[in-house]
């Protein structure tokens, strides 16, 4: 690249840039806050009026038929009493966790994974939904609201099965209510497996929670079920070392995992994309099998079953229509609160910003139901780390929840799950994590060293042919046509394709992202360490210099990718080259704070490519006879 395209490209980065900061941001910012006042205006409207108008009768009250056609009028039925709050737990019969629920919302509100640590040296255990007020397996007709209603709990301890109870309206077509429905949530507790079982049914069942949800018309006249929603909680990074752009909400649908990350919600984007914060996140459609939130390594995630065999016409009436998710702050003084697992509080850094992001599925309704006809669907409930050998065993793609991306339009998950599958053999082997990603990355380089070896003998001879190159170049600078005719003449003089230099290292970066992407959300490596590192799911962090952590490895990973390209056989135009070597601190910046299992992987590939670059220079080959000639 000359220095006028270099020039065009720093004047139109720097119109895009003016725009945006100058235009563009404070547009968006002035949206953002329009949209605040509205929404803030709409909630004191409603308030308002909700204060201004009397308050409707209870669920178990009467209730009038908005339509006559229906039947009579409901009797009187009276009103339920009040019910305090109140929390059960109840440990899963492997006892590996420990669930907490609550009456208000019926449902779960605290799943503690006792086997899973946020620090394991302090003892602070992982807890799922922790600070969610709602919780999980709520039930409303309007996402996110009404999920904290009084419900009547039932726990039997000894079968691990606990029932929760409420009068709901129904409704009718119009949507107005009518008659009375009895719902019934069944939550059946992990038991203990068969040992035995080739399935290695732990895996399978040791985080799966069953829910089974009936309705049943408790009425005198036929009245239909209302459109529902499904809780699966929320989802908050672990600690401050965590990535938060795992975070978020996923469901699955018509054969794939569907993403909305965290930042989903902020306000962003650039020039003439810009867009306001948004409050919620909605998308209708049908055929959804599952919803989840997530973070780095672990879920929540909510599974509708029944009519697995059956014609995608026959599932639509039962499987999720409608993904709902939406983001909320979690204050300083909330993350740093003691809690029963959390004696000493989380840590707090005031640079980071705390969100929390809940989740929920729509399931159709509109199905009626007779006097004392009752139906029952049927949910299962995930509450667990991402471990993909757990996730694989289950029946309806929950594995998917682990996705790996693509590159260019090619999945690179299958590479990521033969890595990691890989790994977890290497470690059964080693009893190391560190050791097991090292051999990996050596197999992986040597199974890919004779395409590099071709990539490294090409960009020799390119750099041999380099300065008669640069020859053409000034000779025919105002003539491109000639001087692309006789760059061609001079590539095949020496036997050069500029492009078998480039083919060998195309194919290698799917892999490469594959291991990338595994290495990021696998969950196997948390508290494992290596030399001075504690973790390596964790930034590898070894002191604080005014503020700003010290990470060896991704310092290593830079000096590595620096001396790697000062190595390189130098082609290209001289001011390309210069930018290149900007490369390892844009990835520092970019990776300095990942898992130190990732800097590890690169620090180890790069050392094996120096290796090879090392002794590809020390040969004798075609490059010195083109130099001779």
């Amino acid at each position: 690249m000359d220095r006028k395209g270099i020039l065009i490209i720093i004047v139109t980065l720097g119109i895009a840039l003016g725009y945006h900061f100058f235009i563009g941001k404070p547009k968006q910012e002035a949206a953002s806050k329009k949209w605040k006042e509205d929404h803030e205006r709409y909630i004191a409207e409603q308030e308002k009026i909700k204060a201004a108008t009397p308050a409707p009768p209870d669920a178990t009250a009467q209730v009038t038929p908005a339509n006559p056609a229906v039947g009579p009028t409901t009797p009187v039925v009276p009103a339920q009493p009040e019910i305090p709050a109140e929390t059960k737990t109840l440990a899963s019969q492997p006892g590996t966790v420990d669930y907490v629920f609550t009456n208000q919302g019926g449902g779960i509100s605290r799943v503690v994974l006792k086997e899973h640590y946020e620090n394991k040296e302090k003892g602070t255990l992982i807890v799922l939904n922790e600070f969610g007020s709602i919780p999980i397996g709520a039930l409303a007709e309007t996402p996110g609201e009404g999920t904290n209603l009084p419900w009547t709990m039932i726990a039997d301890e000894a079968n691990g099965v606990v029932t929760f109870e409420r009068m709901m309206p129904g409704r009718v077509d119009n949507g107005s209510e009518s008659g009375q429905i009895k719902v019934t949530k069944k939550f059946s507790l992990p038991r203990k497996p068969d040992e035995s079982d080739k399935r290695r049914v732990k895996l399978r069942s040791e985080y799966l929670v069953g829910l089974e949800v009936t309705h049943t018309n408790v009425g005198p006249v036929t009245t239909k079920v209302p459109k529902y929603f499904l809780h699966a909680g929320s989802a908050a990074i672990i600690n401050t070392r965590e990535q938060p752009l795992y975070q978020g909400f996923d469901w699955w649908r018509d054969g794939q995992n569907n993403f909305k990350d965290v930042n989903y919600f902020s306000a962003g984007g650039m020039l003439f994309w810009s867009h306001p914060e948004r409050l919620v996140f909605r998308q209708d459609g049908d055929l959804m099998r599952w919803g989840a939130v997530t973070n780095q390594y672990f879920t929540t995630m909510i599974t509708v079953l029944g009519e697995e065999g059956k014609s995608e016409e026959d599932q639509r009436p039962l499987l999720g229509e409608t993904a709902w998710a939406k983001r909320s702050d979690i204050s300083a003084d909330e993350w740093r609160k003691v809690t029963p697992w959390r004696p000493t509080g989380h840590e707090v850094n005031k640079s980071t910003v705390f969100h929390q992001v809940d989740g929920a599925l729509g399931v159709p309704g509109g199905f009626a139901l007779t006097a004392g006809q009752s139906i029952t669907r049927s949910y299962q409930i995930y509450a667990g780390p991402r471990e993909y050998r757990r996730l694989r065993l289950l029946d309806h793609h929950e594995s998917d929840v682990l996705d790996y991306g693509s590159f260019l339009g090619i999945p690179t998950g299958a590479f990521s799950r033969l890595l990691l599958n890989s790994m977890n053999a290497l470690y059964a082997w080693l009893g190391s994590y560190a050791f097991a990603i090292i051999l990996l990355t050596v197999f992986v380089k040597a199974l890919l060293w004779p395409l590099q070896n071709k990539a490294n003998k090409s960009m020799k001879k390119m750099a041999v042919v380099q300065p008669e190159l640069k020859k053409l170049q000034d000779k025919y600078k105002d003539d491109p046509t000639r001087f692309q005719k006789e760059m061609g003449l001079l590539w095949k003089k020496h036997g050069v394709n500029p492009l078998s230099g480039c083919w060998p290292i195309f194919i290698q970066i799917p892999i490469f992202i594959g291991f990338y992407n595994m290495l990021g959300k696998a969950v196997e490596l948390r508290d494992h360490g290596f030399l001075w590192v504690k973790d390596l799911a964790s930034p590898d962090t070894v002191a604080h210099i005014f503020g700003l952590p010290i990470n060896p490895l991704p310092l290593l990973m830079a000096g590595t990718m620096f001396l790697q390209m000062s190595l390189s056989p130098k082609t290209g135009d001289p001011a390309q080259r210069k930018m290149f070597m900007f490369m390892p601190l844009i990835f520092i910046f970019m990776c300095y704070n990942f898992a130190s299992a990732l800097a590890l992987y690169w620090s180890v590939q790069n050392i094996i490519s120096i290796v090879q670059l090392l002794l590809n220079r020390n040969k004798t080959d075609a490059p010195q006879q083109l130099a001779v000639a």
